[in-house]
């Protein structure tokens, strides 16, 4: 049976007219890049739904396509994803399933065009509109182990997972640092995995996840020739705001933190107060792949667990 896809998955454009043919030059476009890359391409609108060259899905990481010209189809993987999509038609195929479509695969101009929030959230990417500056941005989400082992009873698994979590800046500015950090540390507030800070030099991130990625929501440099004097988030990182940028979070009462040392693989961890105050519970050798994965989180056993 075919299924009605939710009006969620096309991105709506208001216009009155069906944008085709000869109209498709001059009808309203649109830029569509990749989160992070400083290559877009030309989303035009046909039916209020906007539609972007086949070429430009080529570009996104771990896609396989294949395109059948005798029958018009066009084959999209990516992992444990596969849309089948024909031109002309308004059902598509996804994962051996059939869904219906506002807008089929279109060919103008001997371009090939498919509808781009359609097949970016069919293999699991994030689509974000800016109307104002007519740009769409795709980005990767979590995939399906990821996303499960976040959903992990077991704090150390779900901890591991948000950091493997497909990082999203939120249009926020990249920030650089002006000391050396030798050390990060990470920050999950006790018994929660759904946020957390990363502090390396003098620069503090911080992420909340949301839709299969960590976003990041805050960001600041520190002036580490000033100690923090205010009750406020400065207290947990000992020093006081040079700059930052998007909406600072309130504190947690009490942090558990991951200290990890890169030059000699040595992680520390253990609990730090709201105010700064920080107790070592122990310590462990790790190594370059482990703390690259992230694996380095652990269990602490006297911390409250999820939902507490």
């Amino acid at each position: 049976m075919k299924k009605k896809v939710a009006a969620s998955l096309l991105l709506t454009v208001a216009l009155s007219s069906t944008l085709l043919g000869s109209s498709f030059a001059s009808s309203p476009s649109y830029k569509v890049s990749r989160s992070g890359s400083s290559t877009s391409y030309d989303g035009q609108v046909v039916s209020g739904r906007v539609l972007i060259p086949v070429k430009a899905i080529q570009s996104f990481n771990g896609i396989k396509m294949n395109w059948n010209s005798t029958n018009k189809q066009l084959k999209l993987q990516k992992g444990d994803s596969t849309v089948l999509l024909t031109a002309g038609k308004s059902v598509a195929i996804v994962n051996n399933k059939s869904v219906s479509l506002d807008v089929p695969v279109t060919i103008i101009n001997g371009r090939t065009l498919v509808p781009i929030r359609f097949v970016s959230e069919a293999l699991n990417y994030n689509v974000e509109l800016n109307s104002l500056t007519k740009l769409i941005t795709i980005s990767d989400r979590a995939n399906s182990v990821l996303t499960e082992n976040y959903k992990s009873d077991n704090l150390a698994i779900s901890r591991i997972a948000a950091l493997q979590f497909p990082i999203h800046n939120s249009g926020l500015p990249m920030l650089t640092a002006d000391d050396e950090g030798l050390n990060t540390t990470y920050y999950f507030p006790e018994g929660k995995s759904d946020r957390y800070f990363i502090q390396t030099a003098d620069l503090v991130y911080y992420y909340e996840i949301k839709s299969g990625q960590a976003k990041l929501m805050w960001e600041a440099n520190l002036d580490t020739t000033k100690k923090s004097a205010s009750k406020d988030i400065t207290q947990l990182f000992g020093y006081q705001i040079d700059k930052q940028y998007g909406s600072a979070p309130q504190l947690s009462k009490r942090y558990v933190f991951f200290n990890v040392d890169l030059f000699t693989h040595m992680v520390q961890y253990g609990f730090a107060n709201s105010d700064g105050q920080m107790s070592v519970l122990g310590s462990q050798q790790s190594s370059a792949q482990v703390i690259q994965n992230k694996n380095f989180v652990r269990e602490i056993d006297e911390e409250q667990p999820i939902g507490s």
